[in-house]
């Protein structure tokens, strides 16, 4: 393999003239899908993308994939990133492109131009996806991850902290368990869904399925509308299980109301610990996950412990601990 691959070697493997490889560099949007493919593919034949960009001074970190940037858990997931990619002498570039099937070469494109180290991705995506991404730059996975893949994530073990919440209720005397979820895309949902169907068969209680709803989004009136409904009903939920500070906000401003008391007549437990937790009246019980830190150690993962043959590695595959914060809501 030459030391150095230029426009002419990659135009030479993809059947291509030199010039419409710099047009696919630089106008991708101008290449029919088929010769993309193939001058994409004789990059990645040449390994373009592995050589060590850090020495090469190419100092760009692309966060990618955030579902969300004005959701403060992911605010202090991005700050944590870009801490660690400062203190590492990187730029941290934050992108909300929900990669897919007919963006990927542009992306690729994007990578080449920027000269960029390596990706962070933030929201769970298709194995196939990733391992383009895998041939082209460094990857690590935040938060959400697909575990199908096998490479570096750094997130929680959402099933166990769902079910921990869920036995709070349990040993506290709560038996009618709901849970506002939510979008059922995302793995963490499922996760949750799972633990907190298990802690309630291992009680041996009994789950009600009307009362485990999905939103498409995570909103406080979504939330707030679902548990009016629920609470309204004559037989209703005494505790409500939120995969968001946000959610649980809005069940919160329900239980006010209706006039029900918190927690004696209805229990609540979020998710995340944001500052809205704190704020709320009455302050809301949540899981502490470590958003900040699984920011900074992604970029940490990606910049100072990456190892291409050990991308399966337990080691690079890291579930951090989480906390119950038990306030005035339970």
């Amino acid at each position: 393999m030459k030391t150095k691959i230029n426009a002419y070697d990659i135009a030479k493997a993809a059947n291509v003239s030199a010039a419409t490889v710099s047009r696919f560099m630089h106008h991708p949007e101008k290449i029919k899908n088929s010769t993309a493919e193939r001058i994409q593919a004789a990059i990645d034949k040449f390994g373009y993308a592995h050589k060590d960009t850090k020495q090469n001074g190419q100092k760009r970190i692309i966060l990618l994939n955030v579902p969300d940037i004005t959701n403060i858990f992911y605010a202090e997931v991005i700050e944590g990133a870009k801490e660690s990619a400062e203190s590492n002498g990187y730029h941290l570039l934050v992108d909300q492109t929900a990669l897919n099937a007919s963006n990927i070469l542009l992306f690729a494109t994007l990578i080449t131009k920027l000269h960029v180290f390596g990706v962070i991705i933030l929201n769970q995506l298709p194995t196939y996806i990733l391992n383009k991404i895998a041939k082209m730059t460094r990857v690590v996975q935040c938060c959400e991850y697909n575990p199908s893949a096998q490479l570096p994530f750094v997130s929680i073990d959402d099933y166990s902290a769902a079910k921990m919440a869920s036995k709070q209720f349990l040993v506290s005397g709560k038996k009618q368990l709901a849970m506002i979820n939510g979008n059922q895309d995302f793995k963490y949902a499922h996760e949750r869904e799972r633990g907190f169907c298990s802690a309630i068969t291992e009680a041996g209680a009994k789950i009600n399925p009307d009362w485990i709803v999905s939103l498409p989004v995570i909103s406080y009136d979504l939330a707030y509308s679902t548990a009016v409904r629920l609470l309204n009903q004559k037989n209703h939920p005494d505790a409500f299980f939120c995969v968001s500070d946000t959610l649980g906000a809005g069940v919160v401003s329900a239980a006010r109301k209706l006039k029900l008391k918190i927690p004696e007549d209805v229990a609540i437990i979020g998710f995340d610990n944001t500052i809205i937790s704190n704020v709320i009246s009455p302050s809301l019980t949540t899981i502490n996950q470590p958003k900040w830190q699984e920011g900074y150690l992604a970029v940490d993962l990606l910049v100072n412990n990456y190892d291409r043959e050990q991308l399966n590695n337990p080691d690079k595959q890291i579930n951090l601990p989480v906390e119950l914060i038990v306030r005035e809501s339970t």
